[in-house]
């Protein structure tokens, strides 16, 4: 086992504070992984203390009234093909989700406390995509072009998770943290959606009673700003509700770990029963795939809004089951984007889900050692926190790749 060197400093606090300043989340890590051994040390306590005590993240209250500011220019800005002479099928696939990130980034910016360095990287950030957006070339049936546009959003969450972090953007803690806004969000996002329906439904039944017909009105107006408003809604509910504490999305993933973890052996069981085989249904190939973005998401997100209790839990052995059954599809799928390049070629497609296949496995395998670790020799959470707090500005490489390199790769094919 490795050694802790808070366990074995526990008397010298000048030992400690050296270790500190030479390796702060090394440090952290062991800090987690000793108070789980020695939760009753005072000095350990104090340690988490100090460490773990962040100013609040709301120093500053958004008035109502700007909320629905930042939605209604949101909205126009979305409407931009209704006012200007701008082809909407060019425009809404392009710069529809930048829109709706951008205006939570907004957000982000007027409640967050953080220096100006980091909001001003930001700005570039999205500012520089918007621009990309704009030249980049309209090509239909542009594969490299679809790929684009599909994974530049996914930069774009990542210039949103700095708005969010603030100054604390390379500590593990505000990276977990923005994972669990995301699951929160979602959570809100739903429910928000779902009341949304259930008024539109009254709502045009009631005005076609009295002989008014308000459908494409309403639709693309009253609609559109419900669907462009949702995720910042669901944000500003998640600040004044649960002060960005989360509660809902790490007990959902928990309970519904192992219905997942059944739903995966009982596919995998039917899969050979029927003799389906990914290698030549290529249907049934991006299912694989789907599957295990959804499962990674469902495991990060219980591991995220886990508690440190000592040792394992039920929910630690059903996520271990549930990563090693995600491994095996895994490398089905991986097994067979090889085989149909060997078979059919290498194309733009092909090569993006193969490194996002690669990219996943990595990280399972990683997350797979750690947990094993934590189960059979009690390394505690710690390194599997670091594990998939680390791993991310992978993904945020892989899809600015994707997005900006592979386009001129394949010249924009």
């Amino acid at each position: 086992m490795i050694k802790n060197i808070l366990l074995e400093n526990l008397s010298q606090p000048e030992v400690l504070e050296e270790a500190y300043h030479s390796s702060p989340q090394e440090f952290e890590s062991q800090l987690k992984e000793a108070l789980e051994n020695n939760y009753d040390s005072e000095t350990l306590r104090v340690w988490d203390a100090r460490l773990s005590y962040f100013p609040p993240v709301l120093p500053q209250r958004i008035s109502v009234g700007l909320l629905v500011l930042f939605c209604l220019v949101a909205v126009c800005f979305a409407k931009l093909p209704s006012f200007l002479p701008i082809d909407g099928d060019w425009f809404y696939p392009r710069f529809i989700p930048i829109v709706v990130i951008s205006a939570v980034i907004s957000y982000f910016i007027k409640t967050t406390e953080s220096s100006s360095k980091v909001f001003k990287v930001v700005i570039v950030g999205i500012s520089a995509s918007s621009i990309y957006l704009a030249i980049l070339p309209e090509s239909k049936g542009s594969a490299s072009i679809t790929m684009a546009l599909v994974h530049l959003p996914m930069f774009s969450l990542s210039l949103m998770a700095a708005s969010f972090m603030g100054d604390n953007w390379r500590s593990v803690e505000s990276r977990l943290n923005f994972i669990r806004y995301l699951g929160e969000m979602g959570i809100y996002s739903i429910l928000i959606l779902l009341g949304g329906m259930v008024l539109t439904g009254i709502t045009l039944g009631l005005f076609s009673l009295i002989g008014l017909s308000i459908e494409q009105w309403y639709m693309e107006y009253v609609v559109v700003l419900g669907l462009i408003s949702t995720p910042l809604v669901a944000t500003y509910l998640f600040d004044s509700i649960q002060k960005r504490q989360g509660k809902f999305a790490s007990i959902l993933s928990n309970v519904f770990s192992p219905l997942f973890l059944i739903t995966v052996i009982a596919y995998l069981l039917a899969t050979l029963y029927q003799g389906k085989s990914p290698f030549t249904d290529r249907e049934f190939l991006i299912t694989f795939n789907g599957l295990l973005v959804v499962i990674l998401a469902l495991t990060i997100l219980s591991i995220s809004g886990k508690k440190r209790a000592v040792g394992a839990t039920g929910s630690d052995y059903i996520n271990v089951s549930l990563i090693g059954a995600t491994l095996l599809v895994n490398v089905v799928a991986l097994s067979a984007i090889l085989f149909r390049w060997a078979e059919y070629g290498i194309t733009v497609n092909r090569v993006v889900v193969a490194g996002a296949n690669l990219l996943i496995f990595i990280h399972l395998i990683l997350l797979l050692s750690e947990y094993i670790g934590h189960i059979r020799r009690g390394n505690g959470l710690g390194k599997l926190e670091v594990v998939v707090a680390k791993y991310l500005p992978v993904y945020t490489l892989w899809s600015l790749i994707v997005a900006v390199l592979l386009p001129m790769v394949f010249w924009f094919k």
